[in-house]
């Protein structure tokens, strides 16, 4: 790639780039494990969904309450 110094938006770009990896979560390094009432999302067979976290299997599924509905997901489907 090359820079161009004299334009103050190309450096500004840059720089902006730079910092992304720093403000973007990944969902490969969760912090820690869901909790009850925690917000969750993710993709469990090609489907999306979203909620609240109901409970927490001891074999590595949670019951998410989806407004109403209920879905049982790996804990590893989970995006965010």
């Amino acid at each position: 790639m090359i820079v161009n110094n004299t334009s103050p938006h190309e450096s500004e770009y840059l720089a902006a780039v730079a910092g992304l990896h720093e403000q973007t979560v990944s969902p490969a390094h969760k912090t820690r494990e869901p909790a009850v009432g925690d917000f969750v999302s993710g993709t469990t067979c090609g489907r999306r969904w979203s909620g609240r976290v109901e409970w927490i299997n001891t074999n590595g599924e949670i019951c998410v309450n989806t407004d109403g509905s209920w879905v049982y997901v790996p804990v590893a489907d989970i995006t965010h």
